[in-house]
């Protein structure tokens, strides 16, 4: 059965957006990532905080969910947000960057069954393997 994961990680050297904002192009104003002191403030310093949940996102999940039959993910899919576990960034440097995400993961066949994951979605950037970042997408058209 497909996965969501919603999660909070410290910001790597190596992770994408920081690859892309090094290369020069820039997704949004400022850095990348978020500082995990101004999460902190936002909640009130609990360590939860929360993320919205595109629709394009929640149709995913829908989808998927009812091609699996599966209830937790068609419930995650009426929901406007979902909660984000920070417990286990507690200790750090409270000027840690951090990336707050959500991902869905299609398990066996279920990508090739649902309909937009078949989609080609254009892409800001693509990284190569050695590393390079070219602008826009490198294989437009593509399926994989």
């Amino acid at each position: 059965m497909a996965v969501f994961r919603a999660y909070a990680k410290v910001l790597e050297p190596g992770d994408p957006v920081v690859r892309i904002y090094g290369a020069g192009l820039r997704t949004c104003l400022g850095q990348p990532g978020l500082l995990l002191v101004d999460v902190l403030r936002r909640t009130g310093g609990g360590y939860e905080t929360a993320t919205p949940l595109p629709p394009q996102l929640r149709d995913d999940i829908r989808e998927v969910a009812e091609l699996t039959s599966d209830p937790e993910l068609l419930a995650i899919a009426d929901l406007s947000e979902v909660p984000v576990p920070l417990g286990h960034l507690r200790g750090l440097d409270p000027q840690t960057r951090i990336v707050i995400r959500t991902e869905l993961c299609y398990e066996a066949d279920e990508g090739a069954r649902v309909g937009r994951a078949r989609e080609h979605r254009p892409a800001l950037a693509t990284i190569m393997p050695d590393g390079t970042v070219i602008a826009g997408d490198a294989f437009p058209g593509s399926t994989s």
